[in-house]
């Protein structure tokens, strides 16, 4: 595969993400619709069910919601395929890739990015929080129960492991 096709299918989850924050975006509103709709008609009449443009909004973010969970599997399914695949391939060019959670006793809990003690040949790649995906940059404050991705030389990569699983101060 050329590296132009390779880099065509680690973009597939961009537009997907943007979908997702998109929706996100709607339901957000949706529900801030929902809310004054509903204050208003029960000020009004105080009955919501007869309500048909209430039912209307909640049958739309039950719709958006579903398209939404669609969305994150699809998209972590391209990210759990293109990470697989970096990593055999960093691994046949002698690099190495890992994830680790961060622990309540990490010395990176609570630190930006740019305060931490990395190796040299080690890149922090892609952080997932809980459902977000974030690409970290040096304000990025690490928290427990980060998933962080680690790339670089083998050496490296298992001393950055080492540092941000330890349980003290290193």
């Amino acid at each position: 595969m050329s590296f132009w096709e390779q880099i065509k299918e680690k973009s597939e989850a961009a537009p997907i993400k943007l979908k997702m924050i998109f929706l996100e975006n709607t339901i957000e509103s949706l529900h801030l619709r929902l809310g004054s709709r509903a204050y208003d008609f029960r000020k009004t009449s105080g009955r919501m069910a007869e309500n048909r443009e209430i039912e209307s909004l909640l049958t739309e973010i039950d719709a958006k919601k579903k398209e939404l969970d669609d969305l994150r599997q699809d998209f972590h399914q391209i990210w759990k395929e293109g990470s697989q695949e970096l990593k055999a391939g960093l691994k046949k060019s002698g690099g190495a890739f890992a994830q680790i959670r961060i622990a309540a006793s990490s010395p990176a809990k609570g630190k930006q990015v740019k305060d931490l003690t990395l190796p040299r040949e080690v890149l922090l790649g892609p952080i997932t929080r809980g459902k977000d995906l974030i690409i970290p940059h040096g304000e990025t404050e690490i928290q427990e129960g980060d998933r962080v991705t680690l790339l670089g030389t083998p050496r490296d990569v298992e001393a950055a492991k080492e540092y941000l699983q330890a349980t003290g101060d290193i």
